[in-house]
This record gives structure tokens, sequence and C-alpha cells, in this order.
């Protein structure tokens, strides 16, 4: 069994291939060709428990362990950590063990490239992250290789983490990238909106979202969770990894289908798109929403395909169960 570490399973793959291996998995999940164990979730006594599993033909047969602690930053640890099982679908015989939270971050971001690539005009030029934890820098990477952006905010809650975040991304993009401290004129003339927060309640207002914009809300991944607000829902076509997904576990699309603002059967999941079966973006004054609580064949196939690639160049080490 082969064990990767976090700077292994970050330096392995980039976020184009990520992205490119993912769109092809989305429909997988449309068209049901899979097995999966609904996420469970567990209490913990500063944060939440994550244990997922699926099965795919071709792919794999794995499991999935994350913690997500929001109050670690203050202890100088990581508010998400976590382990990767991946095991041969036929056998059943364990594979590789990989560091878990590079893993969710590389797939979560690229899985939002997918989605961002999809829906976003084509002229999008100004973007805005909100957040700086640890799924932000995979997801500014995804944001600039879906387009080619020349602005990139970044609204985080503490301004000194904020302007440190903001210095270590400016060192590897080619863009002017800067903090911002107010929602409301971060919104002004954007394009593309990443959301990766932990929060509780609504982090944007959503009338203030501009007419074409793309937001992607990649943070929450708990019902009672609203990282985004009822305004966005109301004006936005509403996109998601998968319907069932979405109604177990998208706070904000929970709550708008429970009020009778958004209905389910008009959520369009991206294999939907992919495959023609749904519209996508339609014109340059939709405003567009990708909704994201995660999908454990998504964990499937960047395992799969960095286990591949570490095999290929001798990348960690084994172990003998």
């Amino acid at each position: 069994m082969r064990l990767l570490n976090a700077e292994e399973v970050t330096g392995l793959l980039s976020m184009d291939e990520a992205i490119r291996l993912l769109s092809q998995a989305f429909p997988i999940i449309s068209a049901g060709q899979f097995s999966q164990a609904h996420r469970q979730q567990v209490a913990l006594s500063e944060g939440t428990g994550l244990m997922m599993g699926a099965a795919a033909h071709g792919v794999g047969f794995g499991c999935k362990v994350v913690s997500v602690v929001p109050g670690n930053a203050a202890r100088g640890l990581a508010g998400v950590t976590g382990l990767v099982l991946l095991m041969d679908e036929v056998t059943g015989e364990p594979l590789a063990l990989l560091e878990g939270a590079q893993l969710t971050a590389l797939r979560t971001a690229a899985l939002n490239g997918c989605a961002m690539d999809l829906l976003a005009r084509e002229d999008a030029r100004v973007g805005l992250l909100v957040g700086c934890g640890t799924q932000a820098n995979a997801q500014a990477e995804a944001m600039t290789a879906v387009r080619d952006l020349r602005e990139l905010r970044v609204l985080g809650r503490e301004p000194s983490r904020t302007a440190a975040f903001v210095a270590r991304l400016q060192k590897r993009l080619s863009l002017d990238v800067h903090a911002v401290s107010d929602a409301e004129q971060a919104l002004e003339d954007v394009d593309l909106v990443t959301a990766a927060t932990n929060s509780l309640t609504p982090v944007l207002p959503g009338e203030r979202v501009p007419d074409g914009c793309h937001v992607s809300g990649i943070g929450s991944f708990r019902p009672d969770m609203q990282e985004l607000d009822r305004a966005l829902i109301e004006r936005a076509d509403i996109f998601v990894e998968s319907r069932e997904g979405a109604m177990a576990e998208a706070g904000e699309l929970i709550a708008a289908a429970a009020k009778g603002v958004s209905r389910p059967q008009d959520w369009n999941e991206l294999g939907e798109v992919m495959a023609g079966a749904r519209p996508g973006r339609q014109d340059a004054q939709q405003v567009t929403f990708f909704k994201s609580v995660g999908h454990a064949v998504f964990d499937l196939v960047i395992a799969k395909a960095l286990l591949d690639r570490a095999e290929l160049e001798g990348v960690g080490s084994t172990w003998q169960p």
C-alpha cells in the first residue's frame, strides 16, 4: 500500500489536470453509475467529523474521514484534517492511504473549476474570493485556471490573516491580488465569485451581486449552514453536483425550498448540463449559482489519479498492512 503525505499530494497533479479529470466524473454521478454511502456527520467537541465512501467501476472503492475544526486557526493548526483510503474495486485490497485535507482542497477547487468553466462568462475578468482558509489557495488557482482574470479580490474576516494570505497569493499569481474589507464594495463590477467559508450566516448580500455574475458556494456543508443568502437564490439559476446531495446538505437551498423560493426539480445537475440535458448559461445577464456539498466519487477519481501518478514517478512510501 502506498502512503502519500500532504506535500506529495499537492505536487502530483496540476489544477488543469484535476479539472479535466473531474469533468469526466460529473456525468458518472448524474447517470447513477456509482455506489455511495450517505455522508455521515458526527459532532466533535469544537467541530464536525465527516465520513464518506463510494465505489465506481473502473475507479475503485474508497472512504474518507475528515475533521472540520474552525477554532484550530487560533491554535496554529489546520482547520481541516483527514485521510483517504483507496482500495481495489475487485479484490477489496487496500491500495493507498492519502493525506485528506490537501486532496479535498484539490478536488473541491477542481470541481468548482468545472462549474466555473461551464457557467461563468467567457469575458470574466474580475474575481472575488471570500475566505482565506484551507480551501482558499486551491480555489484561487482554479479561478485563474478557467478564466483570464486581471484582478482577484479577497474578502476575509481577520485583516492581518487576509493581508498575509494576499501577499502569499500575489507572489504566485500574475494578476492584481488585493484585500477588500466591505462586502458590498467587493461585489462592484465583479464577474466571478467563490465563497469558501464555514460561516453559518450569509457572507454576501445577494441583491448586490451584479447581473451576469457567476457565484460558487463551496464552504458550507450542513443543513444549518447558509453561506449565501436567499436574495441570491431568488435571482440565480441553480446548479449542483446532485439534487439528492443538495437536498440533504445544502443549507441555503434547503431553506429556500422550505420557503417555496426555489424547487429542487429546477436545480440543474452539472452532469446534465454537460450531457446537454439541461441548459447552462444562456445569456450575458444571467446570474448563475453553483452550490457544492462535495461527492465521494470526486474523492475517488482524484485519489486514483494521484496513486497512478505516484506509482509512475516513484513518489511516496510503501507499507504492508
